[in-house]
């Protein structure tokens, strides 16, 4: 591992850096197939315009970029996110892509998220996160479930997907509520448990 920053059982994060932007980064984000229910990925992406946006988290506060990478390879797999942090309201938006075919079977994805989560709620003291996910997604809507996202809303017709305009799903997981779901219940002294 090199430089971890937060640490699972298969995979780890790490900050981003020159050697991702040459490497596979920048391909994941022209893929129609990782970007079909994308938001904002209409655009090719260079290395150049992943040059640009390696640099400005370089030095930003308040966006969290992390590269995933697989524990045993070192191998760049995916980046996550936390964005658009407000410190006084304590919330971010929450993202994640896995860019590497090879390792979205989902365990990835869920490991990953179960890190990014626990980052912005002990790490960093937030309080909410948020994720808009397109309503035709299918996967994004079992991920959030399994870490007990709400659906607050939905955005009619907003994102232009697959030839047609479809909904943007708004979710939010609350950290009282993660904190419930995931508090173990104390030992008592003496006890077997």
């Amino acid at each position: 591992m090199r430089n971890p920053y937060a640490i699972g059982k298969t995979v780890y994060f790490r900050a981003p850096t020159a050697d991702d932007v040459e490497g596979n980064w920048h391909q994941w984000f022209s893929d129609p197939e990782i970007t079909r229910h994308l938001a904002d990925r209409w655009w090719p992406n260079t290395v150049e315009d992943q040059t640009r946006f390696f640099e400005s988290i370089q030095r930003s506060r308040d966006r969290l970029v992390l590269s995933i990478c697989d524990r045993e390879t070192d191998e760049h797999v995916g980046v996550c996110s936390l964005g658009a942090i407000n410190w006084v309201h304590r919330y971010a938006d929450i993202a994640l892509v896995i860019g590497e075919k090879k390792y979205r079977n989902g365990a990835v994805a869920i490991e990953s998220l179960a890190l990014l989560v626990d980052i912005a709620f002990n790490r960093l003291n937030l309080l909410n996160l948020k994720s808009l996910h397109v309503s035709t997604n299918p996967f994004t809507p079992q991920l959030e479930r399994i870490f007990g996202f709400i659906e607050i809303g939905r955005y009619r017709q907003l994102i232009y997907c697959d030839g047609n305009y479809v909904d943007g799903v708004a979710t939010q997981l609350p950290r009282t509520d993660w904190e419930a779901r995931n508090r173990k219940p104390l030992q008592q002294p003496g006890s077997n448990h």
